[in-house]
C-alpha cells in the first residue's frame, strides 16, 4: 500500500482534474459509446454548449481526448480511464444505495479480488425482515429459489428450511451444488437423508446433488440460480445475520456469483 501512496504523490494531480468535474466525467463515459459532436454532448449532459467545448480542451491537453471531422474522439488513455471511471462509479453506487448493512457486515467472506468486483453488483435489493415477521427474508428467499432449474450455495450456516427446498429442487430434476463448512456437513446429510423418496434418491444417484466440504472458514452465505444472486453475511459481533439478504438479477451480478461459486468449490474437496 505504500507503494499505491507513492505513486499517487506523482499522479495526485492528474486524478484531481478529471474527478472534481462532473461535465469531464460524463463526457469520457458518453464518448465511450461512439465519437459525439458537441451538439450531442450538449444535449445528452444538459449544460451548455460552451461548457462542452471548455471540458473537451481541457481534455485535450490533458491527452484524453482529441477532436475528429466526425467529433471528439477517446485517445486510448482516454479510454482506459475511462472504463475504470465506469468501475468506480458502480462501485460507489453499491455500496451508497446500501451504506447501513455495508458498514453493519462483515465482509471478510468476499475474497480481494472479487470485492474489487463489487461494482458488478448493480440494482441490489435488500431484502429486510421486519419486528412482526422475523421470517420475512427467509420467506421471501425459499420463494425465489424453488422454481429454478440450477442452484449452486456456498454456506457455512444449516437452515433446516433450506434443506427442505433442495430435496424439492432435486426431486424436480434441478441441479443442485454446495460448497459448506466441514463444520455443518454431518447436520447437512442427515437432513438431506431424513425422509428422502426413492424418486429424489435416484436424482441424487444421477449426479443432481454435488457437495464440496472445505476446512476454511466461510463467512459468507451464497446462492446463484439462472435468474439471481443473494448474499448475507456475519454481523460485526460475530453473529449471522438471518434478517438481512442482498439479491440481484443483473446478468453481471449473476456472473459475480458463479465465479465466486467457482472460487470457494476449487477450495474444496467433493
Amino acid at each position: 500500500m505504500n507503494d499505491v501512496c507513492a505513486v499517487y504523490d506523482k499522479i495526485g494531480d492528474d486524478l484531481r482534474f478529471i474527478t472534481t468535474s462532473g461535465v469531464r466525467i460524463k463526457m469520457m463515459i458518453s464518448l465511450l459509446e461512439k465519437p459525439k459532436s458537441s451538439t450531442q454532448l450538449k444535449d445528452e449532459i444538459g449544460v451548455g454548449a460552451s461548457t462542452i467545448i471548455h471540458a473537451a480542451r481541457d481534455l485535450e491537453k490533458e491527452n484524453l481526448l482529441i477532436e475528429k471531422s466526425d467529433g471528439y474522439h477517446l485517445t486510448s488513455i482516454g479510454k482506459i480511464l475511462s472504463y475504470e471511471l465506469v468501475n468506480f462509479i458502480k462501485l460507489l453506487s453499491v455500496t451508497k444505495e446500501n451504506i447501513d448493512f455495508w458498514l453493519s457486515h462483515d465482509i471478510e467472506g468476499i475474497p480481494k479480488e472479487f470485492l474489487e468486483r463489487l461494482g458488478e453488483l448493480q440494482k441490489l435489493k435488500l431484502i429486510k425482515s421486519s419486528p412482526t415477521n422475523i421470517l420475512q427474508t427467509l420467506s421471501i428467499y425459499l420463494k425465489l429459489v424453488s422454481e429454478t432449474r440450477d442452484f449452486k450455495g456456498v454456506s457455512p450456516i444449516f437452515v433446516p428450511d433450506y434443506a427442505k427446498v433442495v430435496k424439492k429442487l432435486i426431486k424436480r430434476g434441478a441441479k443442485v451444488q454446495l460448497v459448506i463448512s466441514k463444520e455443518i456437513l454431518e447436520t447437512v446429510l442427515d437432513s438431506y437423508k431424513k425422509g428422502v423418496d426413492k424418486e429424489t434418491l435416484e436424482k441424487v444417484q444421477q449426479g443432481n446433488l454435488r457437495i464440496w466440504v472445505t476446512d476454511e472458514i466461510i463467512k459468507i452465505a451464497m446462492t446463484v440460480t439462472d435468474s439471481f444472486v443473494s448474499v448475507g453475511f456475519f454481523n460485526l459481533d460475530g453473529t449471522y445475520d438471518f434478517t438481512q439478504d442482498l439479491i440481484s438479477y443483473e446478468k453481471g451480478a449473476i456472473k459475480w456469483g458463479r465465479e465466486l461459486f467457482e472460487y470457494y468449490k476449487s477450495r474444496a474437496k467433493e
